[in-house]
């Protein structure tokens, strides 16, 4: 019996193994199965990571790109405000200048028009002795006394000699 009593605590025994080695098994088989899908979302994490980094990169680029092309249209516009700056000094100048002449061709305009009336009529004068009056005429329509009028056609002989 003694005999028995061994073979059956082995029996018992190995049982108690088989069935530890069995879960142990099962513990195995548990934990590589975790680790498989632990690995499938490390890996979809790695590439949703890569794919975040290459919008950012992209992004990135954007960015620069578009401060590029805002300098550039900075620069632009400074050069064109420049210009025009320039242009509206240019022509304030001009104006400045053209106000000046207006002013002095009213001045002269006014100095015309103050002059005696009997410039006015020496001069009718002369135009009509050009044309062929003689002496009656000018001193009925310019009322000049009669000796003016005999010297502006004496005068007007002599230059055309």
């Amino acid at each position: 019996m003694s005999m028995l009593k061994e073979v059956a605590s082995m029996d018992v025994l190995m049982t108690y193994s088989l069935v530890f080695i069995a879960i142990a098994l099962i513990l195995y088989i548990l934990i590589l199965f975790n680790n498989k899908k632990n690995d499938a979302r490390f890996n979809a994490l790695e590439v949703q990571i890569e794919s975040y980094e290459f919008i950012i990169s992209e992004l990135k680029a954007a960015s620069e790109q578009q401060q590029i092309k805002r300098e550039e249209k900075d620069s632009a516009l400074q050069a064109w405000q420049l210009e025009h700056q320039q242009i509206s000094q240019q022509l304030e100048h001009r104006i400045k200048v053209l106000q000046e002449k207006l002013s002095q061709t009213n001045d002269v305009i006014e100095q015309i028009q103050q002059q005696q009336p009997e410039d006015k009529l020496y001069s009718r004068a002369q135009k009509m002795v050009k044309l062929g009056a003689d002496v009656d005429e000018l001193v009925r329509e310019c009322d000049l006394p009669h000796a003016e009028a005999e010297i502006l056609i004496a005068m007007h002989k002599r230059k055309n000699k």
